[in-house]
């Protein structure tokens, strides 16, 4: 007949396995964190960004904000008629700036053309690229509060 075989676990092979165990378990637990797509909530992107409570009124012109891309000036600029945004646009994007920060172009165009649908900067876009989008949003914001007329 077969006789009762017995298995012999080391305490030390039962804390190793263990440790590996968790270790892959932890792992597994990061790459999921990292890779799935996570969403902005509707509740939290309405409180980022104030309404304005009244139609705009612009000062026609051309007015610019802006930011620092790798020591770099980069402007946004913003054209407005008397009631409407005509055209968003960035200028002086050096070359280096645009191998490093390879987003900012592209996200241009699509939040340009979003605020210009909508006819305000205080939109809440949908992106998978949630910081450029927002410091594109508040040059073009900070380029807007400029067109105001001083006495709203």
């Amino acid at each position: 007949m077969g006789g009762t075989k017995i298995f012999v676990l080391q305490m030390n092979d039962i804390i190793r396995w263990g440790l590996f165990a968790l270790a892959g378990i932890v792992l597994l637990v990061a790459l999921l964190f990292f890779l799935l797509p996570r969403g902005r909530g509707e509740a939290e992107t309405n409180e980022e960004l104030p309404r304005p409570t009244t139609q705009a009124r612009y000062i026609p012109g051309v007015y610019a904000a802006t930011i620092i891309l790798n020591n770099e000036p980069v402007q946004v600029r913003v054209t407005v008629s008397e009631n409407e945004i005509l055209s968003i646009y960035m200028t002086d994007l050096a070359e280096i700036s645009q191998i490093f920060f390879p987003l900012f172009e592209p996200r241009m165009r699509d939040l340009a053309e979003e605020i210009l649908r909508y006819q305000s900067a205080y939109i809440d876009p949908t992106t998978d690229y949630p910081v450029t989008t927002s410091i594109l949003q508040q040059a073009v914001i900070a380029a807007l509060q400029l067109a105001y007329p001083q006495g709203d």
